[in-house]
C-alpha cells in the first residue's frame, strides 16, 4: 500500500451514495472508524481523489457477482447448436423445433446439426430432406444465414430472426 497524505483533501460520499464533501484525509478516517466502516478509494485519476465509505468485503462481493453475470452473459450470447439424427421420431423433432424457437426469440444465432453415424452416411440424400423438412417445420419467422451445408459426417446450417 503506498504513503498517503493525511493532510491531503479528498472528496468523501457516504455509504448510502450522498455526497458528504470534500475533506482532509485523516478527517474521513476518523469518521469511517466511527461508523465502523471501510474507507474505500474509488477513483485516484480525479482532481481530487474520491474515497468512499462502506463494507469493503460487500463490495468486493457485488463486485465478483456482477462480473460472473456478464460473463455468463457474454457465454449465453454464443451460438445455440441444435443436433438432430437420422432416424429421429417427429415428436423429438417437435420438441427440439419448440426449443429452437425459444433461442430465435431471444435473438440468438442457431446451427442446426444433422449427424449421420456408420451407415446412415450412404444415404445424404435423405439426410438431406429430413434436415430441409426440419427447418420447414419451425414456425417462427428466420433468416438462413448459411445454407444447408455437407459436412463429413452429416449437414448443417445456421439460422437466426
Amino acid at each position: 500500500m503506498s504513503y498517503i497524505d493525511k493532510n491531503k483533501k479528498i472528496r468523501l460520499i457516504g455509504d448510502d451514495g450522498e455526497m458528504i464533501g470534500i475533506i482532509e484525509y485523516a478527517e474521513a478516517e476518523e469518521i469511517a472508524k466511527s461508523k465502523e466502516l471501510d474507507l474505500m478509494l474509488i477513483t485516484e485519476n480525479a482532481e481530487i481523489s474520491v474515497y468512499k465509505l462502506g463494507d469493503e468485503k460487500k463490495l468486493r462481493y457485488q463486485q465478483e457477482k456482477m462480473r460472473k453475470k456478464e460473463a455468463k452473459k457474454q457465454r449465453a450470447d454464443a451460438m445455440k447448436i441444435i443436433k438432430i439424427s437420422f432416424n429421429e421420431g417427429i415428436h423429438d423433432l417437435k420438441t427440439k423445433i419448440k426449443k429452437l424457437e425459444e433461442f430465435l426469440e431471444d435473438g440468438l444465432k442457431v446451427k442446426v446439426v444433422m449427424f449421420l453415424a456408420g451407415r446412415e452416411k450412404r444415404h445424404f440424400d435423405l439426410a438431406f430432406e429430413k434436415t430441409k423438412t426440419f427447418l420447414e417445420m419451425i414456425n417462427t419467422e428466420y433468416k438462413t444465414l448459411s445454407s444447408i451445408k455437407k459436412v463429413s459426417n452429416g449437414f448443417e446450417t445456421i439460422i437466426s430472426k
